[in-house]
């Protein structure tokens, strides 16, 4: 299912529970479904009443509604199957081109990307650094700094 198709579904869903309730308000006021269903005493239909209830749901509608719009059209989904490089990690677009991964999604979501290493990968770059016991936050170890020779 697209996206399009999804948030349309999504918002006709939303207001269409908003006009249940609203219904059901109604329904409730014309016919004193208390009175009828559990025997409680029953009372007159209250217009006014009903009508600020009708009101204050779709004040509410009016106010959801836009802001599931807005968050809905903030989406931005990967889907379908994904070509990737089995070795270097890089990722082929809609127009042939492999890029980075990172660039890839990057392009195609909202997401960013910090880097840092695993410490795994850290005990296996610097072994060195790692058997002295230099750890950084978290557990991995802290690289040397300085010029890279």
């Amino acid at each position: 299912m697209h996206k399009e198709h999804l948030s349309r579904r999504i918002l006709l869903l939303e207001a269409g529970s908003f006009l249940a309730i609203v219904a059901v308000m109604w329904l409730d006021e014309v016919l004193d479904l208390p009175h009828h269903l559990f025997g409680f005493q029953a009372t007159p239909v209250n217009w006014i009443e009903g009508l600020i209830e009708s009101g204050m749901v779709l004040c509410c509608a009016a106010l959801i509604i836009p802001v599931t719009h807005a968050l809905l059209r903030r989406i931005r989904c990967l889907h379908g199957l994904l070509p990737i490089c089995s070795s270097c990690k890089r990722v082929r677009d809609d127009h042939g081109y492999w890029q980075q991964i990172e660039a890839y999604i990057r392009d195609h979501s909202e997401a960013d990307f910090s880097h840092g290493l695993c410490p795994d990968c850290c005990q296996r770059l610097y072994p060195q650094f790692y058997a002295s016991g230099g750890l950084a936050q978290g557990g991995a170890p802290m690289p040397p700094t300085g010029p890279v020779a």
